[in-house]
């Protein structure tokens, strides 16, 4: 005989049918499976259900349809539903239909007869004239600007990002794909520039935007926030350290110190193969700043990006203290607050601001998602109510792109121009593109060291403050209690690892991103992989650079 469930499952159960609206169909030969477990199994695949357009690139003035890519599926998982779109025009404009060629977003809603309604957004470009499905792009032809009815100054500008997306397809290939109608909205908008475009600034970047905006007017945030983020802002007093050329001495080092560092990590990339760069700053002079290995068939140097993965996280929770900062936002305030998807929901704890960037808001059991998608917060809505919240620590991005989609609703910034604008520009990282919140970061040791820097000073940098030093305070690694109850072990801060006096973050990469207090000192490798032999030269790295440390009395800190 089946054991009745607990008390605690049918909770369960209701609660994710209340909320998602996963009903039995009537008349069904097959009744929907029961049970909590079943039941989420449900939820997870209409979560990955493809909802969207037959075709994202269209002519003529009537748009698609909104469906799901199997209605047969979604009928048996939701029930009986309507699915139904509201488009707007490239000026934020309800709209009827497409009444000119360009850009156009759409706001889909499921309806099911009982539940909460699911909703998801995508871009729509419409070209002037039918396209020729069977006619093959092989390379960006000049043909694609009157298609598209692009600028051809932009198309030229922007040549790799569109043969990256064209890769051979037809254009009846093309025009079913999401990115590509997302690709073609972005030209449609970009501006043709004096250097080359960067990724903070590329097509995506620059739908991505306006996304943005269209997400701040259907929420009030853009009356609610009104007024433009500004930050840094000027440093009163005597500058910060900034990291610059000095001798062994003012950095406090041994006069062979960087010879050391140096044999040491030549022995590393002779029996490794992965290249490598790497920056030490100490006192915020630059000890050593080198270039090791080979990659791509030509020598690594200074120059040369490299993928800094999760220390992506880092750098995006610092844009978060910049509202903490200013007080438009609290860690310990509920994320729903800026994040109406989120709001009237059956949870037990809400998430916080905190949640999010001490991976405690359990979202990592459930999909990550993309960092680019603008429904973010609409697919986490879905299984918002079965989060274990504050249960344990579940290392996930999840909660860094909803922190994300909170930094742009509040600033009316996407995520890489806010990086570009508050962050990058103003430290002098002139090398390093970020489009993302939680692993997406390619960047140079030096950019990477001036942001070690700029923690190490507490939130400030030359003659410019991020944030305060009581501010940067609520940054460090600290016992999760607040979070996780009093009996907790784990340590975590607000995208730091680490303790308070030694601090940064891993990397999937190996990358090395470490501040450390006690000896004013930041360490940085740049690299792609881990590589061959990362554990028989990482200790000798790091003990030499102990090692070059002049700890004789007069060098006192």
């Amino acid at each position: 005989m089946r054991p009745h469930p607990s008390p605690r499952a049918v909770r369960t159960a209701c609660l994710l049918l209340f909320a998602c609206g996963l009903t039995t169909i009537a008349g069904a030969s097959q009744p929907a499976p029961s049970g909590p477990a079943r039941t989420e199994a449900q939820l997870r695949e209409l979560l990955n259900l493809p909802l969207g357009f037959e075709s994202y690139v269209f002519s003529g003035p009537s748009f698609p349809a909104a469906r799901f890519e199997r209605p047969a599926r979604a009928e048996a998982l939701l029930g009986p539903h309507s699915v139904r779109a509201t488009f707007y025009d490239r000026d934020y404009r309800r709209v009827e239909t497409a009444r000119k060629p360009g850009l156009y977003g759409a706001v889909i809603e499921v309806a099911p007869q009982q539940g909460r309604p699911l909703k998801r957004y995508a871009t729509l470009f419409r070209v002037p004239a039918p396209l020729t499905r069977n006619l093959r792009l092989e390379r960006v032809p000049s043909e694609l600007v009157p298609l598209a009815g692009l600028n051809d100054e932009v198309v030229a500008q922007q040549t790799g990002l569109i043969e990256e997306r064209l890769q051979g397809r037809t254009l009846g290939e093309l025009e079913r794909d999401a990115r590509f109608a997302r690709l073609l909205a972005g030209l449609s908008r970009s501006r043709a520039g004096d250097g080359p475009v960067r990724k903070s600034d590329d097509a995506y970047a620059v739908e991505r935007q306006w996304w943005v905006g269209l997400k701040r007017k259907l929420t009030g945030m853009d009356r609610q926030y009104a007024r433009k983020f500004t930050a840094p802002l000027p440093l009163q007093g005597k500058p910060a350290p900034v990291v610059r050329e000095g001798t062994p001495a003012e950095a406090g080092m041994k006069p062979d110190a960087a010879e050391k560092i140096d044999a040491a990590c030549r022995e590393w990339a002779a029996d490794t193969d992965q290249a490598f760069a790497v920056c030490v700053v100490r006192h915020g002079v630059i000890v050593l700043h080198r270039a090791y290995g080979m990659r791509d068939g030509k020598p690594m140097t200074v120059d040369t990006r490299s993928w800094m993965a999760s220390v992506t996280k880092t750098m995006s929770a610092t844009l978060m203290l910049m509202l903490v900062d200013q007080g438009l936002v609290d860690l310990d305030g509920r994320a729903d607050k800026f994040l109406p998807a989120l709001r009237d929901q059956p949870v037990a704890t809400p998430l916080t601001i905190r949640h999010l960037y001490t991976h405690t808001g359990g979202l990592s059991a459930w999909p990550g998602w993309n960092d680019e998608l603008p429904d973010v917060e609409e697919r986490v809505a879905d299984y918002y109510p079965l989060l274990k919240v504050g249960h344990e620590w579940g290392y996930t991005g999840t909660g860094n792109m909803l922190g994300g989609k909170i930094i742009e609703l509040i600033s009316g910034e996407s995520v890489p121009a806010f990086f570009q604008n508050h962050l990058l520009r103003p430290l002098g990282a002139t090398q390093t593109d970020v489009i993302g919140t939680h692993a997406d970061t390619f960047s140079v040791p030096l950019d990477m060291a001036k942001f070690g820097q700029m923690l190490l000073n507490r939130g400030a940098y030359g003659k410019r403050r991020f944030f305060r030093a009581e501010t940067f305070q609520k940054m460090l690694p600290q016992k999760l209690t607040r979070v996780l109850g009093s009996e907790t072990t784990k340590t975590f801060g607000i995208g730091l690892d680490g303790q308070p006096e030694r601090f940064g973050h891993g990397a999937a990469s190996a990358a090395t991103f470490s501040v450390d207090v006690t000896d004013d000192l930041v360490v940085i490798m740049t690299r792609n992989a881990i590589g061959k032999n990362y554990d028989k030269y990482n200790g000798k790295f790091w003990q030499a650079i102990r090692d070059g440390i002049d700890r004789s009395p007069r060098r006192g800190l």
